[in-house]
C-alpha cells in the first residue's frame, strides 16, 4: 500500500527514495555543497538555507522541480570534470603543518585571501579554494597543482633542520620562538593566545617552512635537488644562537664561580666576543663549549657519542 502525503514535495521525495538514496544521500557534504552552488550559479536557485542536514535540504530543493533528474545528471557530469577527488587531499587531512604550508603558497602565488586563522578551519579554506565556482579549471589541472605543492612541501621537509631543535615538551622554548618570529615579522599566520603549546610549535615550524620555499617548476625531479637558501640557514642559525643566549642568561643565577686560566690572547678574544654578543664572559664561554660539544660529541638525536 502506497503512502500518500498532503505535501507534494514530500510525496515526490517518498516516491523517488531509491533515486535520492543512490544519487544524493550517497554524496559527501563537499559534493552536495558543490552541486548546490553549481546549480545556483546556473540560475536554478539552489541555495543553502541554513539546514543542519545539507543532504535533506538539497533533496527537498530538487523535489520542487519536475526536471530534478536532469539537473542532477547535468551537475554530476560537470562535478566529475571539476571537483578534485578527496584522495588528492590525503596528505593534508589531520596535518596542520601541511595545511599551513599550502594555504601560504596559495596566498603568495594565487592571491588567495583566506578568511580563517582558526586552525580547525584551514582544511575548509583549502577545499573552498579548489571548489569555488570561479576556479573552473579541470580536475587534472587542480590535481597537478596540489601534487606540485606537495612535492615542494616534501623538498622543504627533507631539509628540515629545526624540528628536532624545537623540543616538543619545552614550552618555554616554543613560546620564546613564537615571540622571536613575531618580533621579526616572520610569522606567516597570526598567533592566538588560545592556541595550545602543541599548535604553537606547529605554527613556529610552519613559519620556518615557508621561508624561501621552492618556486614552482614542472621539470621532473627538480625538487629533489632543493637546498635551503643561505638566508634561511642564516636566520635559523641566528634563532638557535639567540635561544642559547637566552637560556644562559636565565641560568646565570644558578652558576657557580669557576676559575679557568686562559692565555692573554684567548682572554682578549673572549672579551671581544662577549662585548659583541652583549653577554658576560662566562655566558659566552658556556655557549662556545656547548656549541662545539653538540657539533662533535653528540649524534643527530642529541645523544652523547663518548
Amino acid at each position: 500500500m502506497s503512502v500518500v502525503f498532503p505535501d507534494p514535495i514530500s510525496q515526490n521525495i517518498y516516491d523517488n527514495k531509491k533515486y535520492f538514496d543512490a544519487n544524493i544521500r550517497s554524496l559527501s557534504q563537499r559534493q552536495v555543497r558543490w552541486m548546490q552552488e553549481y546549480l545556483s550559479s546556473n540560475r536554478v536557485e539552489f541555495t543553502h538555507a541554513g539546514s543542519t542536514n545539507r543532504h535533506e535540504e538539497f533533496i527537498r530543493q530538487l523535489a520542487k522541480r519536475e526536471n530534478f533528474k536532469e539537473l542532477v545528471s547535468m551537475s554530476y557530469k560537470v562535478m566529475l570534470y571539476r571537483l578534485v577527488p578527496e584522495s588528492n587531499f590525503g596528505w593534508l587531512v589531520n596535518n596542520l603543518r601541511c595545511q599551513i604550508f599550502i594555504v601560504n603558497v596559495l596566498s603568495l602565488e594565487y592571491n588567495y585571501n583566506f578568511l580563517e586563522n582558526n586552525s580547525s578551519k584551514l582544511m575548509d579554506e583549502i577545499y573552498l579554494f579548489f571548489d569555488r565556482k570561479d576556479f573552473d579549471e579541470s580536475v587534472g589541472f587542480k590535481s597537478s597543482l596540489i601534487n606540485d605543492i606537495y612535492q615542494r612541501w616534501q623538498a622543504v621537509y627533507r631539509k628540515d633542520n629545526y624540528s628536532k631543535w624545537l623540543k616538543v615538551d619545552d614550552g618555554n622554548q616554543i613560546e620564546w620562538s613564537q615571540d622571536y618570529l613575531k618580533r621579526g615579522s616572520r610569522a606567516k599566520l597570526l598567533f592566538s593566545d588560545k592556541e595550545s603549546i602543541e599548535e604553537m610549535r606547529i605554527f613556529v615550524l610552519a613559519s620556518l617552512d615557508i621561508i624561501d620555499y621552492p618556486v614552482s617548476n614542472k621539470e621532473s625531479n627538480i625538487y629533489n635537488n632543493h637546498i635551503p637558501s643561505a638566508r634561511k640557514e642564516k636566520l635559523i642559525e641566528k634563532m638557535k644562537r639567540a635561544w642559547s643566549q637566552q637560556k644562559y642568561r636565565d641560568a646565570g643565577k644558578t652558576k657557580k664561580p669557576y676559575h679557568l686560566p686562559l692565555t692573554k690572547k684567548t682572554k682578549a678574544r673572549l672579551a671581544k666576543m662577549s662585548q659583541v654578543q652583549g653577554l658576560s664572559e662566562t655566558a659566552m664561554l658556556d655557549i662556545l663549549i656547548n656549541r662545539f660539544y653538540e657539533l662533535d660529541y653528540v649524534d643527530i638525536n642529541g645523544k652523547d657519542l663518548y
